[in-house]
């Protein structure tokens, strides 16, 4: 079994060095920002670089995973493919971890739609974005690990078009074997609404692998199509303690809203099987599907997305203060909907339990109940893993 390297927090890749110096900075302007971190669009300036720095607050942080942290470092200066967002180096600067990371000029795809496609992207812009996240997950897994928060908010977009998938602070920490999907993951760890059902009852039963990457891709898939996730509509309980065939049911109402190619309602089918999460494709084999035999280049991205974009701190500028809630919440709810990351999307542990509020609902025929679903036992599992989360999501 490969043994997981050790690491400290300070970390810095070997190729190309960057200064471990914060006075080799300039702060430049706020791109992103949570409860205990800040993004920053910044100049090195010894190499006249533009990048991103991530300054994480380790002192006033009392939620704050360190071991999460470490982590995401660590994984960023290890792993190295051209669509994945890797770090220049990491350093402490008084009582903040200082990451120093690529600019990636426009953000992430969910701020992207949030800003200019609310409705979701065009399915030959679709087919570039997934065409390279594949290939992310694809290395990704071939290196051992599971990535485990795939959405449109950790796929970010560069001025050329080029894709990379971020955020590394859950990615699995163990080290899989990719040929036999052993070493199965019992911990739940995500975003909520992307998470296939293996995940959400991981422990209770068998666990899971890197297949839940490709759920979680399929439901990205969906949410580039339409703008949000399946459910994201309802409350973040019902949502998950949904049947699973209601959730599918759900995917299959966003495609009767907008029309889609044959080939793209089969490469996300593929994707939410729920019964036998072996029947899904490996990144390598739905890389080969039809659908992206015909994928154009980069350059249709730039001309039908990126074109007239706002930049990134205009856009983080303009989402901070300015979320829109559209169904009842208790005050703890509001207030833990405050601290979304805006912008520039990054690790914060905080947000991995924040439900999307489309501006309209999902159009399904039946809203999910969780007195109708006759998977008691399953949903009372759910439940009390649901129960679970919530004392990681401080008021």
């Amino acid at each position: 079994m490969a043994l997981e390297p050790k690491v400290t927090l300070v970390t810095a890749k070997a190729k190309v060095t960057y200064p471990v110096d914060p006075s080799a900075y300039e702060l430049l302007s706020v791109i992103g920002h949570g409860v205990s971190a800040v993004v920053y669009k910044a100049k090195c300036l010894p190499m006249r670089t533009t990048v991103a720095i991530k300054t994480v607050d380790l002192e006033h942080s009392p939620s704050l995973n360190l071991d999460s942290l470490r982590r995401e470092t660590q994984t960023m200066a290890l792993l190295s493919h051209p669509n994945l967002l890797s770090a220049h180096c990491s350093f402490i600067v008084g009582p903040s971890l200082w990451i120093v990371m690529p600019f990636m000029a426009c953000g992430s795809l969910h701020s992207i739609m949030t800003s200019s496609f609310p409705g979701g992207l065009d399915e030959q812009v679709i087919a570039i974005v997934l065409r390279d996240t594949l290939k992310a997950l694809d290395y990704l897994h071939r290196q051992g690990h599971v990535h485990r928060d795939i959405k449109a908010g950790n796929i970010l977009v560069d001025s050329d078009g080029s894709i990379k998938v971020a955020d590394f602070g859950v990615v699995s920490g163990s080290v899989f074997d990719y040929s036999s999907g052993s070493n199965l993951l019992s911990d739940i760890t995500g975003t909520p609404y992307w998470m296939a059902p293996e995940v959400i009852l991981a422990g209770d039963r068998q666990g899971y692998n890197y297949k839940a990457d490709m759920w979680s891709f399929g439901i990205t898939a969906l949410e580039l199509a339409h703008g949000h996730p399946p459910l994201s509509n309802l409350p973040l309980a019902k949502a998950l303690t949904a049947k699973t065939s209601l959730r599918i049911a759900s995917a299959e109402s966003i495609f009767n809203e907008k029309k889609f190619s044959k080939a793209f309602k089969e490469m996300v089918a593929m994707c939410l099987v729920a019964g036998d999460p072996a029947m899904r494709p490996s990144a390598e084999k739905l890389l080969k599907h039809p659908f992206f035999k015909k994928c154009k280049s980069s350059d249709h991205l730039l001309k039908m997305v990126l074109k007239d974009l706002p930049s990134v701190e205009d856009r983080a500028a303009a989402a901070k203060g300015t979320s829109r809630i559209d169904h009842e919440e208790d005050e703890q709810d509001a207030r833990r909907r405050c601290r979304r990351i805006s912008g520039w999307n990054f690790n914060e542990e905080i947000c991995k339990v924040e439900p999307v509020f489309p501006k309209e609902p999902i159009n399904s025929n039946k809203p999910a109940n969780v007195g109708e679903n006759p998977d008691g036992e399953a949903e009372k599992v759910i439940v009390e893993k649901m129960d679970n989360l919530s004392l990681h999501v401080k008021p």
